[in-house]
């Protein structure tokens, strides 16, 4: 029914139609940064349930770890943790690396803020590469919690919503290709290409400033307020009768729910770590 759905949208809400790569591309590829885009668009249109099954069992499964350890010692796993976390910090720089070009020459051109949010121009193969790769790295990236419960850490409500909404909405709504997901990539690949580092460090046991968790924390907020602008700053361009935002109504609300969950979440982590803490510290003084 989803795919028979969207199926129906108009022709530019949908896949790469309407969206041409750049000729002569501004940013070269390398050779296996070029994939089958419209084939990965279906694929993701006929298997859009994959991220509600995933997330199914991801809640099974963490939690079920989370009760048969509670009388189990934890385990140590830091070694393992430290590969994982410096894999997935890599993984994110390289992201950055390779997609940000494409971004900012978007954002810095003519118009530029109101392009990067709803023109769909400046395609290429190297961001398409990587938005394909941000897309299934959320799949990848719900492992965090197992690890989080294996060593008997606490496994709070934003934790397990975060991944779980991520997954599922950079997967349903991957197929329309809106020029705003530029927003979202960006920010995420920056965001944890400090954050991944920062907890491998700390399976080594560095020491790391206090400092570095609060910026970190920080970074997370501002992600999503500026995702929530983002979307709503669309909404009030269609709203004022801009019919040439590639945007759809459908994509519009779900981001704002979501970001607007996660900004209360967020800024709710951000207020106790930067004032509550703030007063535990004061009272152990």
């Amino acid at each position: 029914m989803y795919k028979f759905e969207m199926q129906n949208f108009t022709e530019n809400s949908i896949g790469y139609s309407g969206w041409k790569f750049d000729d002569p591309p501004i940013f070269e590829p390398f050779s296996w940064e070029i994939i089958d885009k419209e084939a990965w668009i279906n694929y993701a249109l006929d298997t859009w349930k994959l991220p509600i099954y995933a997330g199914i069992v991801y809640i099974i499964t963490i939690f079920s770890i989370q009760t048969y350890m509670k009388d189990k010692p934890a385990f140590d796993l830091k070694a393992p943790l430290f590969y994982w976390n410096a894999a997935l910090g890599i993984f994110s720089i390289l992201g950055l690396i390779r997609f940000t070009p494409s971004f900012l020459n978007i954002l810095f051109s003519p118009n530029g803020f109101y392009r990067s949010i709803c023109v769909r121009d400046g395609a290429n193969e190297p961001a398409s590469f990587w938005t394909l790769l941000f897309v299934l790295s959320k799949y990848v990236e719900l492992a965090d919690s197992v690890w989080l419960v294996l060593r008997k850490r606490p496994l709070i409500f934003l934790h397990w919503y975060h991944h779980m909404i991520t997954c599922c909405v950079a997967w349903i709504l991957a197929p329309f290709v809106e020029p705003v997901a530029r927003w979202y990539i960006v920010m995420n690949y920056a965001v944890h290409s400090v954050m991944y580092p920062y907890f491998a460090l700390k399976t080594r046991d560095v020491h790391i400033p206090r400092q570095i968790s609060n910026a970190i924390t920080s970074l997370q907020l501002v992600q999503m307020i500026v995702g929530l602008i983002v979307n709503l700053y669309t909404m009030f361009l269609i709203q004022m009768g801009d019919s040439q935002c590639s945007r759809h109504p459908v994509s519009i609300k779900v981001f704002i729910i979501v970001y607007g969950s996660f900004t209360i979440l967020f800024g709710k982590l951000f207020y106790e770590a930067f004032f509550l803490g703030k007063r535990k510290t004061k009272k152990v003084e």
